[in-house]
């Protein structure tokens, strides 16, 4: 008889904080997987939550400051419980909602295709849930991915 696959995590979470740098996404991405192995997180969830916030905080480094800011961060909260991750991104760049692009016409002929906008739709496709709000100066990001 074959086991039933896991749709549970260790419960805990992670607060990851980054220079708004591109050099830094490497050492964010090492410390998602490490958080997923440790919470015991299934494979494919753990390789849609890590390169969900690889874009989303990529896209809030590139288009979101003009340069390195020293004392500026971008903070990444992730957190297991049950079923469910749950990731949150914050950070004092140019405000920016990631609803508000329209997703991308796939039938298009790539020539006629616009530019960007593919990195939002990847995210909008790998997670359950997208949410943004302004609070003060801060981006507030967050996903949700459901573990089936």
């Amino acid at each position: 008889m074959r086991e039933c696959q896991k749709t549970r995590v260790h419960d805990g979470s992670i607060t990851i904080r980054i220079a708004p740098n591109i050099s830094e996404i490497e050492r964010l991405n090492r410390l998602v997987r490490q958080f997923g192995e440790l919470h015991e997180v299934q494979g494919r969830a753990l390789y849609a939550l890590n390169l969900a916030i690889d874009e989303l905080v990529t896209n809030a480094v590139i288009y979101g400051y003009d340069k390195e800011t020293p004392g500026e961060e971008i903070i990444v909260e992730i957190a297991g419980r049950g079923n469910e991750l749950r990731a949150t991104i914050s950070d004092t760049g140019r405000e920016f909602d990631p609803r508000s692009v329209p997703p991308p016409n796939l039938e298009a002929p790539i020539e006629e295709r616009a530019l960007g906008g593919l990195g939002i739709h990847l995210v909008r496709s790998l997670m359950d849930s997208v949410d943004y709000r302004r609070a003060g100066e801060k981006n507030v990001l967050t996903v949700i991915k459901r573990i089936r």
